[in-house]
């Protein structure tokens, strides 16, 4: 799951203070938690990337705001590689850079009312790309965005591509100014920056020859593009506040960005306006018709249905995909272009071998997860006990997609003696049983199918919860999914935290 900010911790005066670490240069100067560092040398701070790069020096500055609001400056003459041992509340100190698009697939505009506030951020900010990988689509940069980029070099970046083609990028953002991709990439490798892009593919709209286009393209950018991901476009029930709009022009149409999304970046219009530019299509002429709104002018390019891949559809996706993976290893010595796990389950092929994810580059995007646990599995396997010490019947929670692989893995674990594993694959009924993924299990779904299980134990994949592995996207607890199942949880995301599991069991008198 990608960072989430809490803006309500960004007070745009600096860096909040969170934690001092003991001994450390900031507790020997009096820093406390709660104090706010302010400016450094004099350069008032932005983000955690400005601390760092302020902070290497071998005499500094400091401006230091207490909680009651006094400040005092602090110079302090330290080694330049000794950082000031302080942790801040949030990494971004001025505000958070949201998103100008309209993505007609956009995950935000699929979620329902009264969830927690961080949910809803449309964040499309360039220094948690470069600091959490998240993906960002380089739509809302200004100029001096750009400098800074350059001058700190903040490599590696995540980019959104979608599509390299301006029209058809402009129907994936929704929104008809869009920057030429490929020319914002070489960019950033003449100043030395890498970049890592991602595809979310739709069918009917950007696979196929869009597709191999976008892939062509951004090989040819390598070795500033270190690597490439295709993964499928995920849709749910609440997508557009119900209206679920079945078509990219009627996705796009209805595409505001809602009051209860936080966004303090400045709107874009709407397309619907006859005067606008319209970006062409491969050089080819503009649709004339200036009466008509922009979508209206790409006619039945956008009348396609916004749907999710269906196995053939997603077997083609890989075939496409396959032969540049072999091209790109014979001529780079990596595959360079991965599709997600996604892709291989929805298709029932098996997925990669490991050697050709090359060392996992987008691993937080779902690309090599399935691979990587099976062979941990493989090996962690080897550790189980042989019996546990009283009989027990655990529940293994998963999403419906990857249900048959855990099967595999639930067989081996009923060979110990005293364990009865259950796998209880969670159909989604709060998103739509169009969401198969464990990601995006809520505890609403879970907690009946734990009780429905008749288990007395049940393991919960930590990729259910946030990065802190305290709440579910429906804001439930372990403790509280514990209380309301009747049994004890614990999460596991790994073969090793799994086999552990079972070994403490086996302790348990």
């Amino acid at each position: 799951m990608e960072y989430q900010p809490d803006v309500r911790r960004i007070t745009g005066e600096g860096g909040v203070i969170a934690s001092v670490a003991a001994e450390s240069l900031a507790a020997q100067i009096g820093l406390r938690p709660g104090d706010t560092l302010v400016a450094i040398d004099g350069q008032r701070l932005r983000d955690v990337i400005d601390y760092r790069f302020a902070i290497a020096e071998a005499r500094v500055t400091l401006l230091v705001r207490a909680a009651d609001g006094s400040e005092r400056e602090i110079t302090l003459d330290k080694d330049p590689d000794d950082d000031l041992g302080v942790e801040f509340t949030e990494p971004l100190f001025d505000r958070l850079r949201t998103c100008n698009n309209k993505c007609p697939f956009c995950f935000l505009t699929q979620m329902p009312k009264g969830f927690r506030k961080t949910l809803y951020l449309k964040d499309d900010d360039y220094r948690l790309s470069f600091l959490y990988a998240n993906f960002v689509t380089f739509t809302n940069l200004t100029e001096a965005d750009w400098e800074r980029i350059e001058r700190q070099r903040l490599s590696p970046l995540h980019i959104s591509v979608h599509a390299t083609d301006p029209f058809w990028r402009a129907i994936m953002l929704g929104k008809r100014d869009v920057p030429d991709v490929r020319e914002q990439i070489k960019r950033l490798g003449r100043a030395g920056i890498r970049v890592h892009t991602q595809i979310v593919a739709c069918p009917q709209v950007n696979d196929g020859e869009v597709l191999r286009q976008t892939i062509e393209d951004l090989i040819a950018l390598h070795p500033t593009v270190e690597s490439i991901a295709v993964v499928p476009v995920g849709l749910t029930k609440f997508r557009f506040e119900g209206k679920a709009p079945k078509t990219i022009r009627a996705a796009i149409q209805v595409h505001e960005t809602p009051e209860w999304i936080d966004t303090n970046w400045e709107r874009q219009p709407l397309w619907e306006d006859p005067s606008a530019p319209i970006p062409l299509r491969n050089g080819s002429q503009p649709l004339h018709d200036p009466e008509l709104g922009f979508c209206s002018r790409l006619g039945a390019v956008t009348d396609v249905p916004l749907r999710c891949y269906t196995a053939p559809e997603a077997a083609a996706v890989l075939d496409l995909i396959e032969p540049y993976r072999a091209r790109c290893y014979e001529q780079f010595g990596l595959h360079l272009v991965y599709a997600s796990d996604e892709f291989y389950l929805l298709a029932g092929r098996p997925v990669p071998p490991a050697e050709t994810y090359d060392d996992m580059p987008q691993y937080s995007n779902g690309v090599g997860m399935v691979r990587d646990f099976l062979d941990n599995w493989a090996r962690a396997r080897r550790r189980l006990p042989a019996r546990i010490a009283r009989p027990t019947t655990l529940a293994l929670v998963c999403g419906t997609l990857v249900a048959p692989m855990m099967e595999q893995v639930a067989a081996r674990l009923n060979r110990v003696e005293n364990l009865s594993v259950q796998v209880v694959p969670v159909v989604n009924q709060f998103f739509g049983e169009t969401v198969t993924v464990s990601g995006l299990l809520t505890a609403q779904d879970v907690i009946p199918a734990l009780r429905a299980s008749g288990c007395e134990r049940a393991l919960l994949p930590r990729v259910m919860f946030d990065y802190t592995g305290e709440r579910t996207i429906d804001d439930y607890t372990p403790g509280r999914i514990s209380a309301a199942a009747g049994m004890p949880v614990a999460l596991a995301g790994e073969a090793d935290e799994l086999v552990r599991y079972v070994r403490a069991l086996a302790r348990h008198e």
